[in-house]
Order: structure tokens, then C-alpha cells, then sequence
């Protein structure tokens, strides 16, 4: 008998992380749809834009642009996860990297998120803002 209550509680933590590791279905589905952006370097020279298009079932499929003095350098297509934890966005790229990028973001109406990067200080554990972007909604 203990046995099995103890399998119950582990399986039904386990549903309880995972509900809270995901966020509310309406929140998720904020951030489902194409989205566009760009970010222009603090020396002027160099831009970056992109489009996303982030399903609902947790995946996204990006194309960054670079663009070196107004001239296009190179282009990349990338496909990754998204999820929301709390109050922060996370973004995996598939085969890049060993951690996901994290992000404080901010609706600003229907059609905008201002993302934040968010990262921690490994000696410290303070943490670090970062820059920050607004995708706004193409669909």
C-alpha cells in the first residue's frame, strides 16, 4: 500500500511541475503566431532583423538577417523550443548552445512583447539585464 501512494504523489508532482512550468494556456497563446523585429547595435554599424513563427505547440522557426552597414552579411534559419516559466520567455535553439536564452518580456498591447535578456552572474548569482527588443505580430 505505501508503495503504490508513493508512486501516486511522484506521478502527480510530476503533472503539478509541469502544469506550472508552462505557463497558463491563454499566456502561451500570446506568443503563438509570426512575429517580427530588429535591433540595431550600440555602434550603428551593424543590424539584425528577424521573423519568428512560434506555434502553439511549443516550437518556433527563425530566419536573422545581419546586415553590415546597410548591406545584408548573412542570413540564418534556425528551429528551436519556447516556453514561459513564471515571469520569463526561454528560447532553445536546436543544436546551439548548452542553455537556453532567457528573457524577462512585457505585452504592450495586442501586437507587441518587449523581451529583455536576462542572464546570471556565475560568481555573484546577481542577475544581469541585458539588451531588449520588441517582436510585433505580423499575423
Amino acid at each position: 500500500m505505501k508503495l503504490n501512494t508513493f508512486f501516486t504523489m511522484i506521478l502527480l508532482s510530476c503533472l503539478c511541475a509541469n502544469t506550472n512550468a508552462g505557463g497558463s494556456k491563454a499566456e502561451l497563446e500570446k506568443f503563438v503566431g509570426t512575429w517580427t523585429g530588429e535591433y540595431a547595435h550600440t555602434n550603428n554599424s551593424r543590424k539584425d532583423s528577424w521573423v519568428q513563427t512560434r506555434k502553439a505547440d511549443g516550437t518556433f522557426k527563425l530566419v536573422y538577417k545581419s546586415y553590415q552597414y546597410s548591406v545584408l552579411s548573412s542570413t540564418e534559419i534556425n528551429e528551436g523550443t519556447w516556453w514561459v516559466e513564471g515571469v520569463h520567455f526561454y528560447e532553445k535553439q536546436s543544436g546551439k548552445h548548452d542553455q537556453a536564452d532567457k528573457y524577462l518580456y512585457q505585452f504592450i498591447g495586442a501586437n507587441k512583447i518587449k523581451f529583455t535578456e536576462i542572464s546570471t552572474d556565475k560568481k555573484t548569482s546577481e542577475l544581469i539585464h541585458g539588451y531588449s527588443f520588441i517582436d510585433t505580430r505580423l499575423e
